[in-house]
C-alpha cells in the first residue's frame, strides 16, 4: 500500500507524537479512509519528514506516533517567489502545479496594466499547490499569496536579493548571466500576463531593482514563461539533473 504524505504545522508536533487536523484530516479520513495502524509521512513545515503510524482518529483530528525523522531532500537551497500576472481562465492552476514541482516557495498573483482576468480563487490554488507538493515529494508547502497589484509587486521585490523580469522586448541578457544568481538565497521572478508588460511597468520595475532578461527569440505564453524561467534558475544553480 502506498504511504501517503500529509502536512502539519511545527506546533502540531509534541514529543514523539504529531496531530493532523483541518483539511488534511478530512482528506485522510473521508477520502483516503485511513485507519489506526496505517503508515504515513507527516511534513511539519520545518524541512523535515516524519515517518509515522496512525494511533487514533477523533472527530476532527488524528494522532500519529513518530517512528523516525529525516531531512527532506526535495526542497531547493534557495527561495524563489514567482510573481505571476493573473492569466485568463484556468491557466493559473497549471502554473501553480508546475512551478511547485520546480521548487517555487511562494506564488503571488497580481494585476498589471494589461491583465484581463480579475477573478482569483485563493483556496482553490492553495489546494492545487498542496497536491502538487505531495505528488513531487516536497516537505514544505508552497505558499499562495493574496492577489495584489503591480505596486504590491514592486514593494515586495525590495525584500528579495535578486529580482528577474523576463521581457519579450529585452534585446539581450540571459538569466544565467545575471550577477549574483549563483549565490542569491532569495530570488523573485516577475512574469507578465497574455498581453505582456506595458513599457512603463518595465521602467518602474527596473527602477525598483529588477533585471530584465530575454527567454529567447520566441515569444512564450504566460503559462510557459514562468516555468521556463524557474527551470533555468534551477539549472544554473545545479538543481536539475542531480
Amino acid at each position: 500500500m502506498e504511504i501517503r504524505r500529509f502536512f502539519a504545522d511545527a506546533s502540531d508536533v509534541c514529543g514523539d507524537e504529531v496531530t493532523i487536523g483541518g483539511d488534511e484530516f478530512v482528506h485522510m479520513t473521508k477520502v483516503l479512509r485511513h485507519k489506526p495502524g496505517y503508515k504515513i509521512v507527516v511534513c511539519p513545515g520545518d524541512g523535515s519528514e516524519l515517518d509515522c503510524t496512525l494511533t487514533s482518529i477523533g472527530a476532527d483530528s488524528a494522532l500519529a506516533r513518530i517512528d523516525g525523522r529525516r531531512r527532506g531532500a526535495a526542497e531547493l537551497p534557495y527561495r524563489v517567489t514567482l510573481f505571476q500576472a493573473l492569466p485568463k481562465g484556468d491557466k493559473l492552476s497549471y502554473i501553480v502545479q508546475k512551478c511547485v514541482e520546480l521548487g517555487a516557495a511562494r506564488i503571488v498573483p497580481f494585476l498589471s496594466e494589461r491583465t484581463e482576468e480579475t477573478k482569483f480563487n485563493r483556496p482553490r490554488m492553495e489546494r492545487v499547490a498542496i497536491e502538487a507538493c505531495k505528488q513531487c515529494g516536497r516537505c514544505v508547502r508552497c505558499e499562495v499569496g493574496e492577489l495584489t497589484d503591480f505596486d504590491g509587486v514592486l514593494s515586495r521585490i525590495a525584500d528579495a536579493e535578486l529580482a528577474i523580469m523576463p521581457y519579450e522586448h529585452a534585446l539581450d541578457g540571459r538569466i544565467g548571466d545575471v550577477p549574483g544568481l549563483k549565490e542569491a538565497k532569495d530570488i523573485a521572478l516577475i512574469i507578465g500576463s497574455e498581453g505582456g508588460f506595458a513599457p512603463g511597468e518595465v521602467e518602474r520595475a527596473i527602477a525598483a531593482g529588477a533585471k530584465t532578461v530575454t527567454l529567447g527569440e520566441r515569444i512564450l505564453r504566460c503559462e510557459t514563461a514562468g516555468l521556463v524561467a524557474l527551470a533555468i534558475v534551477d539549472y544554473e544553480r545545479g538543481e536539475l539533473g542531480k
